[in-house]
C-alpha cells in the first residue's frame, strides 16, 4: 500500500512517524512531500527563540485552549496522543531531553528546533519513508480506489497512492496566500478567509514613553480583555505590544492590565500608605511596589492625571490601567492563523467527504489555538490521529 503524507510541519512529521512506526511488516510505502527544498520551515520559525513543545495541563484545562472543534473531540484527541505521548517520543525515539519550565510549558533541553529536526528526519529516513523535496502539491483527483497526486516539479511528477493526507499549513509568516488555497476553491471546497492569530496588537504610544521603553519588558502583569485574561510578560514595541498574554486573549477594543496581579487594592495600598514622606503617588510607587522600569513608564506616561495626586486613584490606576487594542499585526508576523479549509469539509477522523481516502489535517484546517505548547501539540495530535485513520481505512 503506497501512501503520501504532503507537508512538513509537526503535524506531516508525526502522520509519517505514526505510520512508520505501524509498518513493522513493511508493507506501507510512505512517501513525505514537501514544497520546501528542506523539511519543517514552520518548526524551524517556531523554535528560533526557545522551542516550547506542549504545556503541563489536564486533559479536560488543555481541550478548553482550542478553538474549532467540540470539547468532547479535543479531550479525545489529546487522549488518543497527548503530551506525555509526545514528549515521550521526543526522549525516547529521538533521544532528546525536555524540561517543564516554571511557565508550565515544556521545552526541548537545547532551546532550538534545528537538532529536533535533524533528529526527526534521520528517524524517519531510518524507517524507510521516502522523503521528496521541492514538490509543490499542484493538483490531486481520486478515480475508484486510486488517487493522483500531481506536483510541481522539474518531471512534474504524477504520484499514484491508496491513500493521501495534506498537512499544508495556514497562512502566517507568509508574503501571500498559500498556493494550495487556489486549488482548494477549484474544487469547490468550503474555505474560511484566514486571519492572523497569536500576533501583536497595535496601540498608540506616548511618544516620550516609547523612547524610554521601546523594547523593555512588562514583567508580571496580567491582560484582561473581552476574551478572558492571562498572566505573563509582555514587550513593548513601537506600534504596540507583542507576548503571551496579548496572544492568548488579544483582541480589538478596550482592555486593562493589572500591573500587580500578586497583590490586591488593599495591600497595595497599604504598602503605599507605610510611607511617612509626604511624597507624591508615583514616588511612593517607585518605593514600595518593585514594578519594573516600563510598568513605571507606563504610569508616569500614560495614567490618568488625576492619579498622579490622588493615592487611591493611582492604585485604581495599577490593578486596571486602560489600554485600547487596536488592530492585530499582519499575517506576516502572526504566529499562527486560523481560517483555511471549513471543518465541515471533513470528517472527525479527518477524511475528506468529497475525497474518499484523502485526509487532512494541521493549520490548513479551520481552529484556533495560542501558543505556548498548545499550538504544536494539537497539531502533532492531528497528525498521529490522521495515521491512526488511515491505518483503519486500509
Amino acid at each position: 500500500m503506497k501512501i503520501a503524507i504532503v507537508g512538513s510541519g509537526p503535524a506531516g512529521l508525526m502522520a509519517s512517524t505514526r505510520l512508520a512506526l505501524s509498518n513493522q511488516a513493511n508493507q506501507l510505502d510512505i512517501h513525505l512531500f514537501e514544497k520546501r527544498p528542506g523539511l519543517g520551515r514552520k518548526l524551524l520559525i517556531a523554535g528560533s527563540s526557545g522551542l516550547n513543545i506542549s504545556h503541563e495541563h489536564s486533559l479536560q484545562d488543555f481541550s478548553n485552549h482550542y478553538e474549532g472543534w467540540d470539547n468532547d473531540f479535543w479531550k479525545n484527541l489529546l487522549n488518543d496522543f497527548g503530551p506525555k505521548d509526545w514528549i515521550n517520543f521526543i526522549e525516547k525515539k529521538l533521544g532528546m531531553e525536555t524540561f517543564l519550565g516554571t511557565s508550565q510549558r515544556y521545552f526541548v533541553r537545547e532551546m532550538k528546533a534545528s537538532n529536533l529536526l535533524k533528529q526527526w528526519t534521520r528517524f524517519l529516513e531510518e524507517h524507510h519513508v521516502t522523503i521528496h523535496a521541492n514538490h509543490e502539491l499542484s493538483n490531486f483527483n481520486t478515480e475508484g480506489e486510486q488517487i493522483s497526486l500531481q506536483f510541481n516539479h522539474d518531471s512534474n511528477l504524477n504520484f499514484e497512492c491508496d491513500r493521501a493526507a495534506f498537512f499544508l499549513g495556514g497562512a502566517s509568516w507568509e508574503k501571500e496566500e498559500p498556493s494550495w488555497v487556489r486549488l482548494f476553491h477549484s474544487k469547490n471546497f468550503s474555505m474560511v478567509p484566514f486571519e492572523a492569530s497569536n500576533v501583536g496588537y497595535e496601540i498608540d504610544w506616548n511618544e516620550k514613553f516609547l523612547k524610554e521603553t521601546e523594547g523593555k519588558p512588562l514583567k508580571k502583569i496580567e491582560l484582561h480583555t473581552r476574551r478572558g485574561s492571562k498572566m505573563g510578560e509582555m514587550v513593548i514595541t513601537q506600534y504596540g505590544i507583542e507576548g503571551t498574554p496579548v496572544y492568548f486573549c488579544g483582541t480589538s477594543g478596550p482592555a486593562e492590565l493589572d500591573l500587580k496581579p500578586d497583590l490586591s487594592t488593599d495591600q497595595i495600598l497599604e504598602k503605599l500608605n507605610r510611607v511617612k514622606e509626604n511624597l507624591s503617588p508615583m514616588r511612593r510607587v517607585k518605593h514600595q511596589l518593585g514594578l519594573c522600569e516600563a510598568a513605571e513608564n507606563l504610569l508616569f506616561h500614560h495614567a490618568p492625571p488625576e492619579s498622579k495626586t490622588d493615592l487611591n486613584k493611582m492604585v485604581n490606576a495599577i490593578k486596571h490601567f486602560p489600554i485600547y487594542l487596536k488592530s492585530p499585526r499582519p499575517l506576516l508576523e502572526s504566529i499562527s492563523s486560523k481560517g483555511g479549509l471549513s471543518l465541515t469539509e471533513v470528517s472527525k477522523a479527518f477524511e475528506m467527504a468529497k475525497f474518499k481516502g484523502v485526509f487532512c489535517g494541521g493549520e490548513m484546517l479551520d481552529w484556533d489555538a495560542p501558543t505556548g505548547g498548545f499550538l504544536i501539540q494539537a497539531c502533532v495530535s492531528q497528525g498521529a490521529s490522521v495515521a491512526k485513520s488511515i491505518l483503519a481505512s486500509l
